[in-house]
């Protein structure tokens, strides 16, 4: 999923997977772009909806997908410094808060309709509209007027109280207004980026999204109207989706895509010296964890804290992250924060208590009433322990890790059930359902902790991406407290704070730190990872030199 929590500091931590056979990068000295041609990309998930505003569609490939396509105020660097994209700046100012967007003059819709303060309206209004599922309102719903000047180029708004993310509002997207207003939202853009007025694909970035065959491929072509400094320089974009992650390393070792984007898989440290590919790593905002489910879908021994502290004390998290990665980053670590990173400064570790502890986890079922049976689960009280464990099907890591996994908790009472999904099932209803026992995925987003409060505050108080029903309303309290500190040493500290008490509550297990792995072909140029939003954050600079 997308959405998640990374502080802001550039995390771009090489690991030992960094680079491979390869000429110049893309505009290197001497270096002309070709003009033309098509970019064969696999995407190994295919989304269910495209709008990127609402929960059901709320992944990461849909943001790998959109933003060559719909643009936000700003656009998030591979050093994670945000830079202005549809404004030329941005005025902050206090007493009371109040934020003004500079809007680009240049800045224009594929139609030719200006990107204006208008559309950042709109948006806002849309965001608030209680009958859409909306991923996150958080900021939005702090401006108390807005003012549009300057001929539509300048819009004004002022704030209730102040809010330590606003780089992060408006931002990857700004809605046109004049394409989507009377429209419903919550069906709109679900199969298709246009203007329902007239059926053609809408875009303010260098690209068009202008198919999407279901089951095969997303289609971006060049935009002609694109308002940047240069048009893009290739014609297309194909995402081909190659949900089987063997699949993708396969076909892009023979030549079939020219880049992938895949999850950690076993299999990549061998395209280390794969002749004609180029593989870039780096430490990503991304972090795998197991959520547990507290709701009334999931299991009812689930809500006992003294279950979630078992099975998180039954799981040697230290060997399941060796396992996985000792071939590919041998110096990874068990992740025990859920807000800040290990290679943060701002990092706490908060959940280490919960290390590797069979015995304890032992003493604390059966002082519970638990009594294992003649095949070495437990029983409480009459039911059995066990959970269904559900992840995305067809991603080798994840199955392999949940091999492990199954194996470790089994050795200690507990059974888990292989309840894997293709990705577009288990994301797109079971997940944000709350229809599982135990979850395993991985949340990615914006380098600024604020998105957390969506996560984990309770769900009837800004909580609209807390899928597994936890609720406490200490955490809650917290994340609404850092939301309005804008001293960073103050927020850190409110922030840990709510790691903390969430350490003691058990709502997740996480895991660790994903890496991220972009593997391309040689002639491909002008690519280049972006762990915050993905490798298509340039889309318009990539070409083919073959």
């Amino acid at each position: 999923m997308k959405r998640g929590t990374v502080a802001a500091v550039c995390l771009v931590a090489a690991l030992a997977l960094v680079a491979a056979a390869g000429g110049a990068q893309a505009g290197g000295r001497g270096e002309h772009a070709k003009v033309g041609g098509t970019l064969l990309f696999g995407a190994e998930q295919e989304v269910d909806c495209l709008n990127l505003a609402l929960n059901p569609c709320n992944a990461l490939w849909g943001t790998i997908f959109e933003n060559p396509v719909i643009r936000g105020a700003y656009v998030i660097q591979p050093d994670f410094s945000y830079k202005p994209n549809l404004v030329s700046s941005v005025r902050l100012q206090l007493h009371p808060m109040r934020l003004t967007y500079f809007i680009r003059k240049q800045a224009k819709w594929s139609d030719g309709t200006p990107v204006s303060g208008t559309d950042f309206v709109f948006t806002l209004r849309t965001l608030l509209n209680p009958k859409y599922d909306i991923v996150s309102r958080n900021g939005y719903d702090q401006i108390s007027k807005s003012k549009i000047s300057g001929g539509g180029k300048t819009v004004e708004f002022w704030f209730k109280k102040p809010y330590a993310d606003w780089k992060d509002l408006f931002s990857p997207y700004v809605l046109p207004q004049h394409a989507l207003a009377g429209a419903d939202f919550s069906s709109v853009w679900n199969d298709a980026i246009v203007n329902p007025k007239t059926g053609k694909p809408i875009a303010d970035g260098p690209f068009l999204l202008t198919q999407w065959q279901k089951g095969s491929q997303i289609t971006l072509m060049r935009n002609p109207r694109w308002w940047g400094p240069h048009r893009p320089y290739l014609n297309s974009v194909i995402f081909r989706f190659l949900t089987n992650s063997n699949t993708e390393i396969q076909q892009v070792r023979g030549g079939e895509v020219d880049a992938i984007y895949p999850q950690p898989q076993l299999q990549l440290a061998e395209l280390r010296s794969a002749p004609g590919l180029r593989v870039q790593s780096s430490l990503g905002p991304s972090w795998e964890h197991i959520d547990i489910q507290q709701g009334p879908r999931g299991n009812p021994l689930a809500k006992n804290l003294w279950v979630r502290q078992a099975l998180i004390l039954s799981l040697d998290r230290n060997a399941v992250l060796q396992a996985l990665f000792r071939s590919l980053n041998p110096n990874l670590k068990v992740l025990q924060n859920i807000i800040y990173f290990n290679n943060f400064p701002q990092y706490k570790n908060h959940w280490g208590k919960w290390n590797y502890n069979p015995n304890r986890a032992k003493q604390i079922l059966e002082s519970h009433g638990c009594r294992k049976g003649g095949d070495g689960i437990y029983s409480c009280n009459g039911t059995r322990l066990t959970f269904q464990f559900e992840s995305t099907r067809g991603n080798k890591l994840r199955e392999f890790a949940f091999t492990i996994i199954q194996d470790v908790w089994k050795k200690n009472g507990i059974e888990v059930t292989d309840n894997f999904k293709p990705s577009s099932i288990a994301f797109g209803q079971d997940l944000v359902q709350g229809n599982y026992d135990l979850f395993m995925f991985g949340w990615t987003g914006s380098p600024d902790p604020s998105n957390s409060a969506s996560i984990w505050s309770c769900p009837n108080a800004g909580g609209t991406q807390n899928y597994m029903g936890y609720c406490n309303t200490k955490v809650t309290h917290l994340f609404d407290e850092a939301d309005t500190t804008l001293k960073p040493k103050a927020r850190e500290a409110v922030v840990n704070a709510a790691d903390a008490a969430m350490a003691g509550d058990i709502p997740t297990i996480p895991l660790y730190q994903k890496p991220t792995f972009l593997v391309s072909h040689t002639y491909v140029r002008g690519m280049r990872d972006d762990v915050a939003v993905g490798p298509t954050w340039n889309a318009e600079e990539w070409w083919l030199s073959k």
